[in-house]
C-alpha cells in the first residue's frame, strides 16, 4: 500500500479471504469502515477499529504537511460516524502487529497476524503480511480456498457476493 493506505497490489489469496474486489475503493482505511463485505468478515472489527485509526494517525504524523491524508480523513469522516468518533480521540499508535480474525462464508474462522513492513528501496510503499496464526487451522483452510478443488466449486462467486 502507499502512504495513504491505498492498495497498490494484492494477491488472489487476499481477495478470497478478505473479499477484495476491483469495484470497491482500494483504500485499506476506507474499506475497513465502509465495505460491507470486509466488515461482515472481520470478526474482531470492533476490537481493532481503534488500533487501525491510531495507526493511520501515526502515518499522518510522519508527513504532517501532506494534504493527501486530509482528503482521506475528510472523505471517511463524512461516510463513517464510527471513524469520525475514533479520529476525534486523537490516539496515536505506531504500526505494529495486530491479530485479525475473519469469518469466511465457506471455511469459517481464519486468524492472521497482521504485520506491516516498510520497503527500504521504496519508502513510499508498505507490504502488509497476513500470516496464519499457528494452531488455528488457518493455513490449511487458506490453502484449500486457493486450491483447484475450491475454485471448481464456485468459490469465486461466493467470495464476491458475500
Amino acid at each position: 500500500m502507499d502512504p495513504y493506505w491505498n492498495t497498490v497490489a494484492y494477491n488472489e489469496s487476499a481477495a478470497v479471504v478478505m473479499g477484495f474486489r476491483p469495484e470497491i475503493r482500494q483504500n485499506c482505511l476506507i474499506s475497513f469502515f465502509t465495505d460491507p463485505v470486509y466488515r461482515s468478515r472481520a470478526a474482531n472489527w470492533e476490537r481493532n477499529a481503534g488500533h487501525v485509526v491510531a495507526q493511520y494517525r501515526a502515518a499522518c504524523a510522519q508527513r504532517p504537511d501532506d494534504e493527501g491524508f486530509a482528503l482521506i480523513i475528510e472523505e471517511l469522516s463524512a461516510e463513517s460516524p464510527e471513524f469520525a468518533e475514533l479520529w476525534a480521540r486523537n490516539d496515536v499508535q505506531p504500526a505494529g502487529q495486530l491479530v485479525k480474525e475473519y469469518e469466511h462464508p465457506v471455511v469459517g474462522t481464519l486468524s492472521f497476524e497482521n504485520t506491516a513492513l516498510q520497503v527500504p528501496a521504496r519508502p513510499d510503499l508498505t507490504i502488509v503480511m497476513h500470516n496464519p496464526v499457528p494452531g488455528t487451522n488457518t493455513a490449511e483452510r487458506v490453502a484449500w480456498l486457493n486450491s483447484p478443488e475450491a475454485r471448481r466449486g464456485g468459490l469465486r462467486s461466493v467470495s464476491a457476493a458475500s
